[in-house]
C-alpha cells in the first residue's frame, strides 16, 4: 500500500517577520524545532515509514533532521520540491509587496491560476509541473511503501492539488509543520487527514 504523509517545514524567523522565502531561506525559530520535534514522535508510532523526501531548502532539511531524531529514517533531498521561486519578493514583507503590486499580491493569495510570476519569478503552473515530475520519480521508484514528504506551503498545495485534482484554493493553506496523510486507493488518493496541526488529536 502507498501511504504519504506530507509535513510543511517548521515556523521560521521570516514566517515570524512575514516576509516571503522562496528559494531564499531564514532558519527555524525554537518554535519551529519543538514544532519539528512533536511531529517526529507522532510519526514513529507509524512503524512502516521508510524515508523522508525532502526539499533541499535549510529549513526543509532542519526540519527533516529533527523529525527524523525520531524516525530515524534515510534521508533523500529532491529538488523538484523547492519552494516556488518568488523573484524579487523573496526577503520582502507581506505589507512592502502588497502596496508595490497589489493585483499579483492579489493573485498569489485568492486567484493562483492567473498568478504570473511578475516578480521574476514561477508560476504556480511551472511548480506543480516541477513538483509533480520529481514525485512521480520517487513513486516509481518506491512504490507501495509509507513516505513522508518535507516541503513548503506552495509546493504542499500544488502537488496536492494535482494528486487530488482538484482547484488549488481547494486545498487549506498549510501551517508550519502541518501534517496531511494521504492512502492511494484503486489508482486515487484518498485523504485520511489534511493540514493537521495538533499532533495530540491525529491517532
Amino acid at each position: 500500500m502507498t501511504t504519504l504523509y506530507f509535513v510543511r517545514h517548521g515556523q521560521t524567523i521570516w514566517n515570524q517577520a512575514h516576509r516571503m522565502q522562496g528559494f531564499k531561506n531564514s532558519p527555524l525559530t525554537s518554535i519551529g524545532l519543538a514544532q519539528a520535534d512533536q511531529l517526529g514522535q507522532y510519526l514513529a508510532t507509524d512503524s512502516t515509514i521508510t524515508r523522508l523526501l525532502v526539499s533541499p531548502s535549510p529549513r526543509a532539511q532542519q526540519t527533516a533532521a529533527h523529525l527524523n531524531a525520531s524516525l530515524h529514517k534515510p534521508i533523500l533531498t529532491v529538488p523538484e520540491f523547492q519552494e516556488l521561486n518568488m523573484g524579487s519578493w523573496e526577503g520582502q514583507t507581506h505589507t512592502w509587496i502588497a502596496q508595490h503590486m497589489p493585483l499579483e499580491w492579489h493573485r498569489f493569495w485568492d486567484d493562483p491560476e492567473h498568478y504570473q510570476g511578475l516578480n521574476g519569478g514561477e508560476t504556480f503552473t511551472a511548480l506543480a509541473q516541477r513538483a509533480v515530475r520529481g514525485f512521480n520519480r520517487l513513486q516509481q521508484r518506491y512504490p507501495e511503501q509509507t513516505q513522508v514528504i518535507v516541503a513548503h506551503r506552495v509546493t504542499l498545495r500544488v502537488l496536492l492539488a494535482q494528486l487530488l485534482q482538484r482547484p488549488i484554493n481547494a486545498i487549506p493553506d498549510p501551517q508550519p509543520t502541518s501534517l496531511t496523510k494521504l492512502t492511494l486507493i484503486n489508482g486515487h488518493y484518498a485523504v485520511d487527514f489534511l493540514n493537521r496541526t495538533n499532533v495530540h488529536v491525529l491517532a
